[in-house]
């Protein structure tokens, strides 16, 4: 019985626009193929979102990453917000329906820049912040853990005391969702910014059978 939902968010809660992302650091001076994946980050960029350092040193790091004498705060987080294209208001509209049966959580790999983002009213059309959508968000430079790794699963079920069985998570990466399912984790993998508001809809009918 699933009484628990894990979201991914890029690509799964808004539609991401990742050549967007990599033109704004570019246009900074930063060589995108050092640093950045499709689905993880490298070196420094991975280094915030692991919360190994703070968004001020990122921004001192890539400040020398690009020769410049410094990066502001506005800056990274302007070239962070490239990746995403626009958060369907439906699917935020399924995240409150859902939110009345299911425990909600988010599970990311993030950063301080684009959480400032979601964090806020600007979030959504309805004005409304990402909290708003869910129970708890587990931010991975919050807390210091990164998928695939097992430990951000682990740490999540273990803070709002879910059950591995009874808990599904969805992400647009097969390797986060392969290493979820290790745990006992069910998983629905679903396709970058693909509409999944109709396969959760028939996974959690198959739930009540």
């Amino acid at each position: 019985m699933i009484k628990n939902i894990l979201f991914d968010m890029g690509g799964v809660v808004f539609r991401q626009n990742s050549e967007e992302a990599y033109r704004r650091f570019r246009q900074m001076g930063i060589d995108t193929d050092c640093y950045m994946g499709n689905y993880g980050q490298k070196d420094f960029f991975l280094d915030v979102e692991t919360g190994a350092i703070s968004a001020t040193e990122f921004c001192r790091k890539m400040a020398k990453a690009t020769g410049r004498k410094e990066i502001s705060w506005e800056e990274a987080r302007h070239c962070w917000l490239g990746f995403i294209r626009d958060v369907p208001v439906e699917r935020l509209h399924c995240l409150l329906e859902l939110k009345k049966d299911y425990h909600i959580c988010l599970l990311s790999n993030t950063n301080p820049f684009i959480m400032d983002f979601t964090r806020s009213n600007q979030f959504s059309t309805d004005g409304k912040p990402i909290t708003e959508y869910f129970h708890t968000l587990f931010c991975s430079y919050e807390m210091k853990a990164y998928k695939p790794n097992a430990d951000i699963f682990l740490k999540a079920l273990e803070a709002d005391r879910m059950k591995a069985e009874e808990t599904l998570f969805l992400d647009d990466s097969l390797k986060n969702i392969n290493a979820a399912k290790a745990l006992g984790i069910q998983g629905l993998h679903v396709a970058p910014d693909e509409d999944w508001t109709g396969i959760l809809e028939e996974r959690l009918q198959q739930n009540h059978l």
